[in-house]
Formats: structure tokens, C-alpha cells, sequence
């Protein structure tokens, strides 16, 4: 009934226990999963993770990606083509997750990564990826809304399409995504209390354009925020936006299950 739209199942909090993840996934009536790849260890890593959800009833497929906080991985030389590899599966859906990332970049004092120009750099490298395999894109956003729609404005519509995961921009925002016609994904954050515009945005966004995901084990919803998080949780995401458009859970699962498979091409 219901579709996660992102997780990542590979991670060390997530993969150790998979069975368990699943089994409970499968028992919150969670029936697709994409679990996103985000760099080309990790891709493959989760690609070798959808015979164990099969097991479980569970329809998972996969992103295959380099993460912009991972740039400084990428070889212009050598990932395409691995990526390109890896997307020859028929498992894998989705470029992702890309993106740019403006506060983890190479001015971060702790955690410095990528530069801005390399970042926008890589994320070009894979957007002409998608478009060249006609895959959907999962996008990462964090302090750089205005780059992002800068160069997702250059590329051809619609054949570049996808989602802007874990939204958590203006309405203003959201409207420029929209126009640009990718989807908005909301996760456990819009049950924050300290959370009301990200439920106003949710509250704005068509509900054809609207997914929900985990994000696990990242952004536990409410009543488990602080705690791991796991795709068995993306029913109270869904409860929460159903509330926000007066609906049904039922009717949200099955709204935003239908937008994700349409998406990304669940059979």
C-alpha cells in the first residue's frame, strides 16, 4: 500500500539488521522501497539487496548515484561509465542521489567536502547521464536552492524529470520545482513541531505531485524522532500529509504510491 520512496538500506545503522528492516516494512504494509545509491560502492551494494526485499513481498528498486557531499569521489574519467554499468540492471530506476550541498562544501571547518564549481560539475556529469538513459533523478538540496533551479533551468524539459527528496525550501521555492515539473518528497520532518512551513509547503504542493519517503535511517518521524529510522516508518509521514489535504491515509498511500510508480517506472 504504501511506497518509500527513498531510503537507504545500505547504510551501516540499516544493512546489518535488512531482514528485520524489511520484515517490519512488510508488516506496515510498505510494499515498494526505492533504496537510493549514493556513491558506486553503495549503488551496488543496493543493488544486491532487492533479491533479500523480494523475500519479504517487497517491490525494490534502486538509484544509482554520487552524492554531492561524495564529489571529491567522482571521476570524470572512470564514474560515468561505471554508472552507466550499473544502470544497464534492470533493478536500477533513477539517477541519484545528486545534487548540490552548500553547507558541507570545502569552506565547512569540520566536514569540508566538494567545492561549489566541482559540485555543479559532477551534478552536470550525471543530469546528462539521466537524460541520456531517460531515467528520473533524485535530487539533494541543502542551501542552494538558487544553483539547482539555475541548472536545472538549462536542461531539456521534460526529458529531465524527477524529485526534489526531503523538501524542505520555501513555497517560492517549491513553485520554481513545480514549474520545472518535478515532484516534492516529504519525509518524517513535516511531523516536526517546529516544522509548520514545511507542512505549508506540503499543504501548497498537488497531491500528483507528491511523494513520501524515509529518508532512513535519517529524520525519524514523530514519535520516534531522535531514534533510527526505517521505511516501516513512512505510514505516519503519510498520515501527516493526509491531514494536510483532508484525506485518508489509504488515499495518501495510494495517491503517492501511484505518483512514485509512475515516476519511476514500477511495473
Amino acid at each position: 500500500m504504501f511506497f518509500d520512496s527513498h531510503c537507504h538500506l545500505t547504510s551501516d545503522a540499516l544493512a546489518p539488521s535488512l531482514k528485520g528492516v524489511l520484515e517490519r516494512a512488510h508488516e506496515a504494509n510498505v510494499s515498494r522501497i526505492l533504496n537510493i545509491g549514493d556513491t558506486v560502492e553503495y549503488s551496488r551494494l543496493a543493488l544486491s539487496q532487492i533479491p533479500t526485499a523480494q523475500e519479504f513481498g517487497i517491490e525494490m528498486r534502486v538509484s544509482v548515484g554520487v552524492h554531492p557531499q561524495n564529489a571529491l569521489e567522482f571521476s570524470f574519467e572512470e564514474t560515468p561509465e561505471m554508472l552507466r554499468n550499473l544502470a544497464a540492471d534492470s533493478g536500477v530506476a533513477a539517477i541519484g542521489e545528486i545534487g548540490l550541498d552548500f553547507v558541507y562544501d570545502d569552506a565547512h571547518e569540520k566536514f569540508p567536502g566538494a567545492s561549489r564549481a566541482l559540485q555543479e560539475k559532477v551534478l552536470r556529469a550525471q543530469l546528462d547521464l539521466a537524460i541520456e538513459l531517460d531515467l528520473p533523478v533524485v535530487i539533494h538540496n541543502r542551501d542552494a536552492d538558487e544553483a539547482l533551479i539555475r541548472v536545472l533551468r538549462e536542461y531539456s524539459l521534460p526529458a529531465l524529470r524527477g524529485v526534489f527528496h526531503c523538501f524542505s525550501s520555501s513555497i517560492e521555492v517549491a513553485r520554481h520545482v513545480l514549474d520545472l515539473g518535478f515532484h516534492l518528497g516529504f519525509t518524517g520532518i513535516v511531523s516536526f513541531k517546529n516544522a509548520e512551513a514545511i507542512r505549508e509547503v506540503a499543504r501548497f504542493c498537488p497531491l500528483e505531485k507528491i511523494l513520501i519517503e524515509t529518508d532512513a535511517p535519517y529524520l525519524a518521524p514523530i514519535p520516534h524522532r531522535g531514534k533510527t529510522n526505517e521505511p516501516s516508518f513512512v505510514p505516519l509521514v503519510a498520515e501527516v500529509v493526509a491531514g494536510l489535504h483532508e484525506r485518508t491515509i489509504e488515499e495518501i498511500g495510494e495517491i503517492t504510491g501511484d505518483n512514485a510508480q509512475h515516476l519511476f517506472g514500477f511495473q
